[in-house]
């Protein structure tokens, strides 16, 4: 948790960083079109994984700055998107969990289900 910011690291005008303060959060981010969709393009597209029917991406968030990965991956038709939300919120999500411990049980369930797969196909 960052507790102050350091004063040699203030945004200077015409930087190239962008500094965000979120909930207990300062987060750097370059000052260029970006966000999470267009890093989950990028991720797919450079991993080469972006025309590949034998992979699922799926993107488990929590914030609205998630929107935008479950957005990709809704208009894409590949992969989706889980949000991590206690309420129900209008969300590009397909899924929802409702807090971290079901996002851990979720994980586990694929992890049993990926090793069940793996043993039954040998």
């Amino acid at each position: 948790m960052v507790t102050e910011t350091n004063p040699h690291f203030i945004e200077p005008s015409g930087s190239v960083y962008r500094l965000r303060h979120k909930r207990e959060v300062l987060e750097v981010r370059p000052v260029i079109e970006w966000n999470k969709g267009k890093a989950v393009e990028f991720l797919l597209e450079s991993l080469g994984l972006s025309k590949n029917d034998d992979f699922l991406p799926i993107f488990i968030g929590d914030d609205k700055t998630d929107e935008d990965a479950f957005k990709v991956l809704r208009e894409k038709k590949q992969g989706f998107g889980i949000l991590v939300s206690s309420v129900p919120k209008e969300s590009n999500a397909f899924y929802s969990l409702r807090d971290p411990s079901e996002v851990k049980k979720f994980l586990k369930t694929l992890v049993k289900w990926r090793k069940m797969e793996d043993s039954t196909s040998h």
